[in-house]
């Protein structure tokens, strides 16, 4: 649990607070942060942060105020100076058009089940001994780039609502290292993540590039022609294509703007493929696990598509005021958003005997939304690109670009892997709040667009 000083603190001025009536609510944001970037097979950068933040809200009537300070809290005229901020901010803010919702932590909660001591305080050196490992046994004659981010997130919540407490602490990593041709500019990259030190492994990253290389030095590679493809996405381009198409098509405030793809649907249609189901489970191990929301609402498993039937949106509290809806448990930033596993060999190659031929795509590059209305997605198969033929790989990709719709890909699964992989899609340049999504290893999806390739790497 949080410090007792820092609890009696916040308590302290939470009380006084509701005795005079105000409504508050008070966070705390801690966070130890570790970034080491490689270029050139050394490294470029190695860096940390350790930063706590203040976050005060407070709402008056329809009027709100909010006033975030940089520093340890140290004493209670410390927090109560930035309540006074805020308060002075809601007094002359312009009245919204609905009335905001207080926050309201439902109950107590203190959780650090997903918390490893030595990933918080990895020491530079255990970084850079890998990225030496992977770079000496796989070949110095290659040039290798990537970057490697850890650390903790602690969240403390309370408000003026009552006298309930909720706590987080957690760790986290995301992993890359990205190894190119000097001469022929193809690139490979491996990538690893987790919330224990001891998820990553050298050994790991050494084999998956080992067993790519061969095909990449010694096959020419293959330019696909714009077409319809059968294509197997890994589980790295499966979840940035998944965080694209939630975005745009499963949060309340594009659906009740109409902005979205879904907008034109009603829960209870069908919009996707018999085989694909997504959640959001705060219980799942394969995500970052967050018990409760910015807005103290308890997170429990929240269907969002089963079976191809939209069942849920995902509401913020700000939207939930707004259009009058009940909250989900949705105001953060670090969703638990699961597609739930299929019944195909964990096996890819495996199960690709017998499909003919296949585009193997596990990443995709510089992905985007050409048009969010109609979920159209677009990226480019840069990295571990291969030719699959009846199970078989024949030879790496050319630079190729997928552009099609969210509805099309996941209404024309044919496989779906039996296991699933944790994807950190966290990004690193605010405050670290760390999400993981947990998919399939792989998908195949039939018919799939691809509309330009390059005539190399």
């Amino acid at each position: 649990m949080i410090e007792q000083k820092i609890r009696e603190i916040f308590c302290k001025v939470r009380d006084k607070a509701a005795a005079r009536g105000i409504c508050a609510s008070f966070s705390l944001h801690r966070e130890k942060s570790h970034l080491m970037r490689i270029g050139n097979n050394s490294v470029s950068l190695n860096t940390s942060e350790n930063l706590c933040r203040l976050d005060v809200e407070v709402i008056n009537g329809r009027q709100t105020g909010t006033h975030t300070q940089m520093g340890d809290i140290s004493s209670v005229e410390y927090v109560e100076k930035a309540l006074e901020l805020a308060v002075e901010k809601a007094r002359v803010a312009s009245p919204k058009e609905y009335a905001p919702i207080p926050v309201v932590v439902e109950e107590n909660v203190d959780e650090s089940v997903q918390y490893d001591r030595a990933l918080e305080n990895v020491e530079p050196s255990f970084k850079g001994d890998g990225y030496q490992k992977i770079i000496q046994t796989v070949g110095e004659k290659y040039n290798f780039s990537g970057s490697w981010s850890s650390g903790s997130v602690e969240l403390y919540l309370v408000s003026t609502e009552n006298r309930n407490e909720a706590y987080h602490l957690g760790t986290d990593q995301d992993f890359n290292v990205v190894l190119k041709h000097p001469e022929k500019k193809w690139e490979l990259i491996n990538k690893q993540n987790g919330w224990r030190q001891s998820d990553f492994s050298a050994d790991a990253a050494i084999k998956s590039f080992q067993n790519l290389l061969p095909f990449y030095e010694k096959v020419p590679g293959f330019k696909p022609e714009p077409g319809e493809y059968t294509v197997a996405f890994g589980a790295k381009a499966l979840a940035e294509v998944l965080m694209m198409g939630s975005f745009t098509g499963f949060y309340g405030r594009g659906w009740e703007e109409k902005q979205g793809w879904t907008s034109k649907n009603q829960l209870g249609d069908k919009i996707l493929g018999e085989n694909f189901t997504l959640v959001d489970d705060p219980a799942c191990e394969g995500t970052y696990r967050f018990g409760f929301d910015l807005a103290g609402k308890k997170r429990v498993k929240y269907p969002v598509v089963e079976k191809g039937v939209l069942k849920g949106l995902l509401y913020d509290n700000s939207t939930c005021a707004r259009y009058n809806k009940p909250q989900t448990g949705h105001s953060t930033g670090s969703v638990s958003l699961t597609m739930l596993s299929g019944q195909d060999s964990e096996d890819m190659l495996a199960a690709l005997k017998g499909k003919g031929r296949v585009l193997v795509i596990p990443a995709l590059h510089y992905l985007n939304i050409p048009n969010s209305s109609k979920g159209i997605f677009t990226g480019s198969s840069r990295f571990n690109a291969l030719l699959v033929e009846d199970g078989k790989v024949v030879s790496p990709i050319f630079s190729s670009r997928v552009t099609d719709t969210f509805a099309s890909v996941f209404s024309n699964l044919s496989l779906v892997s039996s296991v699933n992989h944790s994807i950190n899609l966290s990004n690193t340049y605010g405050r670290r709040a760390p999400v993981a999504y947990s998919v399939p290893s792989y998908i195949v999806a039939e018919k799939v667009k691809i509309t330009d390739s390059a005539d190399s790497f």
